[in-house]
Protein backbone atom coordinates (compact mmCIF):
# COMPACT_ATOMS: atom_id res chain seq x y z
CA UNK A 1 0.00 0.00 0.00
CA UNK A 2 1.50 3.46 -1.03
CA UNK A 3 2.72 5.60 1.70
CA UNK A 4 2.30 9.27 1.60
CA UNK A 5 6.13 9.95 0.82
CA UNK A 6 5.95 7.06 -2.10
CA UNK A 7 3.07 9.68 -3.98
CA UNK A 8 5.19 13.13 -2.50
CA UNK A 9 8.19 11.60 -4.58
CA UNK A 10 6.27 11.82 -7.84
CA UNK A 11 5.94 15.00 -7.92
CA UNK A 12 2.27 15.11 -8.70
CA UNK A 13 -0.94 15.47 -6.69
CA UNK A 14 -3.89 17.70 -6.19
CA UNK A 15 -3.28 19.77 -3.56
CA UNK A 16 -3.72 23.51 -5.09
CA UNK A 17 -7.03 21.95 -6.82
CA UNK A 18 -7.81 20.57 -3.12
CA UNK A 19 -7.10 24.25 -1.64
CA UNK A 20 -9.24 25.74 -4.49
CA UNK A 21 -11.82 23.68 -3.58
CA UNK A 22 -11.66 24.37 0.05
CA UNK A 23 -11.61 28.11 -0.59
CA UNK A 24 -14.80 27.92 -2.37
CA UNK A 25 -16.19 26.17 0.52
CA UNK A 26 -15.37 29.20 2.71
CA UNK A 27 -17.73 31.46 0.29
CA UNK A 28 -20.33 28.99 0.75
CA UNK A 29 -20.43 28.47 4.32
CA UNK A 30 -19.97 32.22 4.86
CA UNK A 31 -22.99 32.52 2.31
CA UNK A 32 -25.72 31.09 4.96
CA UNK A 33 -23.51 33.37 8.20
CA UNK A 34 -23.97 36.63 5.84
CA UNK A 35 -27.57 36.69 4.54
CA UNK A 36 -31.00 36.74 6.30
CA UNK A 37 -32.41 33.75 4.93
CA UNK A 38 -32.76 31.97 8.43
CA UNK A 39 -34.29 28.62 7.13
CA UNK A 40 -32.04 27.36 4.70
CA UNK A 41 -28.62 25.53 6.28
CA UNK A 42 -25.36 24.61 5.48
CA UNK A 43 -24.90 21.31 4.26
CA UNK A 44 -22.72 19.50 6.78
CA UNK A 45 -24.82 20.86 9.44
CA UNK A 46 -27.88 19.98 7.66
CA UNK A 47 -26.69 16.41 8.14
CA UNK A 48 -25.41 16.84 11.58
CA UNK A 49 -21.46 16.33 11.21
CA UNK A 50 -21.36 19.63 13.79
CA UNK A 51 -19.01 21.52 11.65
CA UNK A 52 -20.10 23.92 8.50
CA UNK A 53 -18.35 23.76 5.49
CA UNK A 54 -16.35 26.49 6.01
CA UNK A 55 -14.75 25.59 9.32
CA UNK A 56 -13.69 22.09 7.61
CA UNK A 57 -11.68 23.89 5.03
CA UNK A 58 -10.01 26.25 7.28
CA UNK A 59 -9.22 23.15 9.00
CA UNK A 60 -8.07 21.59 5.17
CA UNK A 61 -6.42 24.55 4.65
CA UNK A 62 -4.23 24.18 8.04
CA UNK A 63 -3.31 20.64 7.29
CA UNK A 64 -1.81 21.23 4.11
CA UNK A 65 -0.06 24.01 5.15
CA UNK A 66 1.29 22.22 7.94
CA UNK A 67 2.62 19.35 5.44
CA UNK A 68 3.74 21.91 3.20
CA UNK A 69 5.54 24.53 5.34
CA UNK A 70 7.10 22.02 7.41
CA UNK A 71 8.77 20.13 4.24
CA UNK A 72 10.00 23.38 2.85
CA UNK A 73 12.00 24.19 6.13
CA UNK A 74 13.69 20.85 6.35
CA UNK A 75 14.62 20.83 2.43
CA UNK A 76 16.00 24.72 2.71
CA UNK A 77 17.16 24.76 6.69
CA UNK A 78 17.37 27.88 6.19
CA UNK A 79 15.38 30.72 8.71
CA UNK A 80 15.80 33.51 6.60
CA UNK A 81 15.29 32.30 3.17
CA UNK A 82 11.92 30.24 4.76
CA UNK A 83 10.67 33.38 6.49
CA UNK A 84 11.10 35.09 3.35
CA UNK A 85 9.29 32.73 1.58
CA UNK A 86 6.53 32.58 3.77
CA UNK A 87 6.39 36.68 4.06
CA UNK A 88 6.29 36.98 0.06
CA UNK A 89 3.44 34.56 -0.22
CA UNK A 90 1.02 35.93 2.59
CA UNK A 91 1.53 39.97 2.98
CA UNK A 92 1.74 41.44 -0.35
CA UNK A 93 -2.03 39.91 -1.70
CA UNK A 94 -3.11 40.65 2.17
CA UNK A 95 -1.76 44.34 1.74
CA UNK A 96 -3.21 45.25 -1.52
CA UNK A 97 -6.72 43.65 -0.04
CA UNK A 98 -6.68 45.89 3.24
CA UNK A 99 -5.73 49.03 1.05
CA UNK A 100 -8.55 48.17 -1.68
CA UNK A 101 -11.03 47.47 1.54
CA UNK A 102 -9.99 51.10 3.37
CA UNK A 103 -9.65 53.17 0.57
CA UNK A 104 -11.97 52.45 -2.16
CA UNK A 105 -14.66 50.35 -1.13
CA UNK A 106 -15.03 51.05 2.64
CA UNK A 107 -15.87 55.34 1.09
CA UNK A 108 -18.48 53.76 -1.75
CA UNK A 109 -20.35 51.93 0.87
CA UNK A 110 -19.93 53.92 4.20
CA UNK A 111 -22.99 55.81 5.75
CA UNK A 112 -20.36 58.29 6.91
CA UNK A 113 -19.30 61.47 4.47
CA UNK A 114 -16.26 61.10 2.90
CA UNK A 115 -14.48 63.83 5.39
CA UNK A 116 -15.44 61.96 7.92
CA UNK A 117 -14.44 58.66 7.20
CA UNK A 118 -11.36 59.61 5.85
CA UNK A 119 -10.59 61.45 9.30
CA UNK A 120 -11.64 58.32 11.36
CA UNK A 121 -8.51 56.72 12.45
CA UNK A 122 -10.21 53.15 12.26
CA UNK A 123 -10.01 53.49 8.78
CA UNK A 124 -6.00 53.11 9.11
CA UNK A 125 -5.79 51.09 12.19
CA UNK A 126 -7.75 48.36 10.44
CA UNK A 127 -4.59 48.32 7.99
CA UNK A 128 -2.14 48.77 10.57
CA UNK A 129 -3.77 46.16 12.80
CA UNK A 130 -4.17 43.31 10.38
CA UNK A 131 -1.10 43.78 8.95
CA UNK A 132 0.64 43.04 11.54
CA UNK A 133 -1.05 40.18 12.53
CA UNK A 134 -2.34 40.97 15.61
CA UNK A 135 -4.59 38.80 17.64
CA UNK A 136 -6.67 42.02 18.39
CA UNK A 137 -7.24 42.36 14.76
CA UNK A 138 -10.14 44.96 13.53
CA UNK A 139 -12.54 43.83 12.50
CA UNK A 140 -15.07 46.70 10.97
CA UNK A 141 -14.65 50.20 9.25
CA UNK A 142 -16.28 53.42 10.07
CA UNK A 143 -19.93 53.41 8.82
CA UNK A 144 -19.01 50.02 6.54
CA UNK A 145 -21.90 47.27 7.14
CA UNK A 146 -23.09 48.45 9.68
CA UNK A 147 -26.75 47.57 9.38
CA UNK A 148 -26.27 44.00 8.24
CA UNK A 149 -26.34 40.67 9.74
CA UNK A 150 -22.67 40.69 10.03
CA UNK A 151 -21.02 43.99 10.06
CA UNK A 152 -17.05 42.70 9.99
CA UNK A 153 -15.36 43.97 6.90
CA UNK A 154 -13.38 40.40 6.67
CA UNK A 155 -14.32 37.62 8.85
CA UNK A 156 -11.74 35.24 6.97
CA UNK A 157 -8.50 37.28 8.11
CA UNK A 158 -8.47 35.75 11.67
CA UNK A 159 -7.17 32.83 10.00
CA UNK A 160 -3.70 34.55 8.54
CA UNK A 161 -2.91 35.71 12.06
CA UNK A 162 -2.77 32.46 13.59
CA UNK A 163 -1.25 30.98 10.08
CA UNK A 164 1.75 33.32 10.96
CA UNK A 165 2.27 31.67 14.58
CA UNK A 166 2.25 28.27 13.06
CA UNK A 167 4.97 29.33 10.55
CA UNK A 168 6.98 30.74 13.97
CA UNK A 169 6.56 27.62 15.46
CA UNK A 170 8.09 25.78 12.30
CA UNK A 171 11.18 28.18 12.22
CA UNK A 172 11.26 27.29 16.12
CA UNK A 173 11.64 23.49 15.88
CA UNK A 174 13.72 23.78 12.84
CA UNK A 175 15.77 26.19 14.40
CA UNK A 176 16.46 23.87 17.84
CA UNK A 177 16.69 20.65 15.67
CA UNK A 178 13.21 19.42 16.73
CA UNK A 179 11.90 19.04 13.41
CA UNK A 180 14.84 16.45 12.76
CA UNK A 181 13.17 14.06 15.35
CA UNK A 182 9.82 12.78 14.51
CA UNK A 183 9.78 11.45 18.12
CA UNK A 184 10.70 14.17 19.93
CA UNK A 185 8.39 16.86 17.60
CA UNK A 186 5.15 13.94 18.39
CA UNK A 187 5.79 14.05 21.74
CA UNK A 188 5.41 17.82 21.84
CA UNK A 189 2.50 17.93 20.46
CA UNK A 190 1.15 15.27 22.38
CA UNK A 191 1.91 18.21 25.25
CA UNK A 192 0.11 20.52 23.36
CA UNK A 193 -2.93 18.31 23.06
CA UNK A 194 -3.00 17.42 26.89
CA UNK A 195 -2.34 21.21 27.51
CA UNK A 196 -5.07 22.19 25.43
CA UNK A 197 -7.78 19.94 27.30
CA UNK A 198 -6.27 20.70 30.18
CA UNK A 199 -4.87 24.04 31.05
CA UNK A 200 -5.56 26.33 27.63
CA UNK A 201 -4.43 29.50 29.30
CA UNK A 202 -0.65 28.01 29.35
CA UNK A 203 -0.70 28.03 25.53
CA UNK A 204 1.23 31.03 23.97
CA UNK A 205 -2.12 31.18 21.96
CA UNK A 206 -5.52 33.40 21.50
CA UNK A 207 -8.08 30.69 22.60
CA UNK A 208 -9.59 30.89 18.70
CA UNK A 209 -6.40 29.31 17.72
CA UNK A 210 -6.14 26.52 19.18
CA UNK A 211 -8.23 24.14 17.11
CA UNK A 212 -6.69 25.05 13.52
CA UNK A 213 -2.84 24.84 15.45
CA UNK A 214 -3.84 21.04 16.40
CA UNK A 215 -4.78 20.37 12.51
CA UNK A 216 -1.68 22.45 11.57
CA UNK A 217 0.54 20.01 13.86
CA UNK A 218 -1.42 16.89 12.13
CA UNK A 219 0.10 18.16 8.89
CA UNK A 220 3.78 18.60 10.29
CA UNK A 221 2.89 14.87 11.89
CA UNK A 222 1.67 13.81 8.10
CA UNK A 223 5.42 15.04 6.63
CA UNK A 224 7.40 13.71 9.42
CA UNK A 225 6.00 10.00 9.07
CA UNK A 226 5.42 10.50 5.55
CA UNK A 227 7.30 7.58 5.21
CA UNK A 228 4.69 5.23 7.09
CA UNK A 229 1.09 6.61 6.37
CA UNK A 230 -0.66 4.48 3.96
CA UNK A 231 -3.01 6.15 1.81
CA UNK A 232 -6.34 3.92 1.15
CA UNK A 233 -9.40 4.80 0.11
CA UNK A 234 -11.07 1.67 2.70
CA UNK A 235 -9.24 3.74 5.13
CA UNK A 236 -10.96 7.17 4.65
CA UNK A 237 -14.24 5.47 4.56
CA UNK A 238 -13.39 3.73 7.48
CA UNK A 239 -12.52 6.49 9.26
CA UNK A 240 -15.46 8.58 7.55
CA UNK A 241 -17.72 5.95 9.13
CA UNK A 242 -16.59 5.72 12.67
CA UNK A 243 -16.44 9.90 12.88
CA UNK A 244 -20.02 10.01 11.95
CA UNK A 245 -21.53 7.56 14.06
CA UNK A 246 -19.31 8.75 16.85
CA UNK A 247 -21.31 12.49 16.78
CA UNK A 248 -22.53 12.39 20.15
CA UNK A 249 -19.71 11.11 21.47
CA UNK A 250 -16.45 12.92 23.35
CA UNK A 251 -13.94 11.78 20.72
CA UNK A 252 -16.14 12.89 17.51
CA UNK A 253 -13.66 15.53 17.06
CA UNK A 254 -10.49 13.98 17.43
CA UNK A 255 -11.80 11.18 14.66
CA UNK A 256 -13.16 13.83 12.79
CA UNK A 257 -9.87 15.92 12.90
CA UNK A 258 -7.92 12.91 11.60
CA UNK A 259 -10.36 11.91 9.21
CA UNK A 260 -10.01 15.64 7.47
CA UNK A 261 -6.67 15.48 7.48
CA UNK A 262 -6.70 11.69 5.86
CA UNK A 263 -8.88 12.99 3.64
CA UNK A 264 -6.23 15.98 2.59
CA UNK A 265 -3.92 12.95 1.40
CA UNK A 266 -6.17 10.61 -0.30
CA UNK A 267 -7.78 13.62 -2.61
CA UNK A 268 -4.22 14.94 -3.15
CA UNK A 269 -2.69 11.59 -4.35
CA UNK A 270 -5.26 9.88 -5.01
CA UNK A 271 -7.76 11.44 -7.54
CA UNK A 272 -6.53 11.70 -11.14
CA UNK A 273 -4.34 14.99 -11.36
CA UNK A 274 -5.82 17.31 -13.58
CA UNK A 275 -2.54 20.03 -13.86
CA UNK A 276 -4.37 23.23 -13.19
CA UNK A 277 -0.94 24.70 -12.04
CA UNK A 278 -0.69 25.50 -15.54
CA UNK A 279 -3.34 28.40 -14.86
CA UNK A 280 -1.96 29.80 -11.74
CA UNK A 281 -2.80 29.45 -7.73
CA UNK A 282 -6.42 31.21 -7.08
CA UNK A 283 -6.95 29.98 -3.81
CA UNK A 284 -5.33 32.65 -1.67
CA UNK A 285 -7.13 35.22 -3.66
CA UNK A 286 -10.45 33.72 -3.72
CA UNK A 287 -10.00 33.50 0.25
CA UNK A 288 -9.30 36.39 1.04
CA UNK A 289 -11.69 38.63 -1.14
CA UNK A 290 -14.39 35.92 -0.80
CA UNK A 291 -16.09 37.55 2.10
CA UNK A 292 -16.06 41.22 1.25
CA UNK A 293 -17.53 40.51 -2.46
CA UNK A 294 -20.21 38.17 -0.34
CA UNK A 295 -21.06 41.83 1.91
CA UNK A 296 -20.77 43.95 -1.05
CA UNK A 297 -24.13 41.43 -2.67
CA UNK A 298 -25.67 41.89 0.71
CA UNK A 299 -25.36 45.77 0.44
CA UNK A 300 -26.84 45.45 -3.10
CA UNK A 301 -29.16 42.61 -2.73
CA UNK A 302 -30.54 42.20 1.14
CA UNK A 303 -32.75 39.60 0.68
CA UNK A 304 -30.64 37.00 -1.18
CA UNK A 305 -30.75 33.80 -0.61
CA UNK A 306 -27.33 32.14 0.53
CA UNK A 307 -27.38 30.04 -2.90
CA UNK A 308 -27.70 33.26 -4.96
CA UNK A 309 -25.25 34.70 -2.95
CA UNK A 310 -22.66 31.99 -2.80
CA UNK A 311 -22.61 31.50 -6.94
CA UNK A 312 -22.70 35.00 -7.99
CA UNK A 313 -20.22 35.72 -5.44
CA UNK A 314 -18.22 32.63 -6.84
CA UNK A 315 -18.71 33.83 -10.21
CA UNK A 316 -16.76 37.23 -9.16
CA UNK A 317 -14.16 35.74 -6.74
CA UNK A 318 -12.33 33.49 -8.70
CA UNK A 319 -11.51 35.51 -11.56
CA UNK A 320 -10.08 38.40 -8.55
CA UNK A 321 -8.27 35.24 -7.24
CA UNK A 322 -6.72 34.32 -10.52
CA UNK A 323 -5.69 38.33 -10.96
CA UNK A 324 -4.58 38.22 -7.30
CA UNK A 325 -2.32 35.02 -8.24
CA UNK A 326 -1.04 36.99 -11.80
CA UNK A 327 -0.63 40.92 -10.99
CA UNK A 328 0.53 40.29 -7.37
CA UNK A 329 1.26 36.83 -5.94
CA UNK A 330 3.35 35.68 -8.07
CA UNK A 331 5.51 38.82 -8.74
CA UNK A 332 6.08 38.56 -5.00
CA UNK A 333 7.35 35.03 -5.20
CA UNK A 334 9.97 35.64 -8.00
CA UNK A 335 10.93 39.02 -6.62
CA UNK A 336 12.92 36.08 -3.83
CA UNK A 337 14.03 34.16 -6.67
CA UNK A 338 15.36 37.33 -8.01
CA UNK A 339 17.28 37.92 -4.60
CA UNK A 340 18.61 35.08 -4.76
CA UNK A 341 20.24 34.85 -7.91
CA UNK A 342 21.73 38.39 -6.82
CA UNK A 343 22.71 37.40 -3.86
CA UNK A 344 24.34 34.08 -5.61
CA UNK A 345 25.79 36.58 -8.44
CA UNK A 346 27.50 38.81 -5.62
CA UNK A 347 28.76 35.52 -3.97
CA UNK A 348 30.72 34.56 -7.14
CA UNK A 349 31.96 37.51 -7.80
CA UNK A 350 33.26 37.75 -4.21
CA UNK A 351 34.76 34.47 -4.93
CA UNK A 352 36.53 35.23 -7.74
CA UNK A 353 38.24 38.75 -6.66
CA UNK A 354 38.97 36.25 -3.91
CA UNK A 355 41.08 33.53 -6.20
CA UNK A 356 42.20 36.33 -8.28
CA UNK A 357 44.11 37.40 -5.23
CA UNK A 358 46.01 34.41 -4.47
Amino acid sequence: MPSIGYYENRKQDNFLLLRIIAACMVIYGHSFALTLDAGVKDIFLHYNWGRYSGDLAVSMFFVISGFMVSGSFLKRNDIVDYMTARLLRIVPALFVLLLVCSFIIGPLVTNLNTNEYYKHSDTYKYVIKNLSFSSNMAWTLPGVFEDHKMTSMNGSLWTLSAEMRMYALVALLGIFGILNYRILCTLLFIGFFIAAQTNPQLLPLHSGWVKVAGYFCLGIIAQLYKDKIQINLKILLALIFLTYISRLTDSYFYLLAISVAYFCFWFAYQTPHLNIEKYGDPSYGIYLWGWPIQQLIVAISPEMTPWKNFIISLLLTIPIGYLSWNLIEKPALSFKQKIKLRNKDQSDKSLSNDKSRL
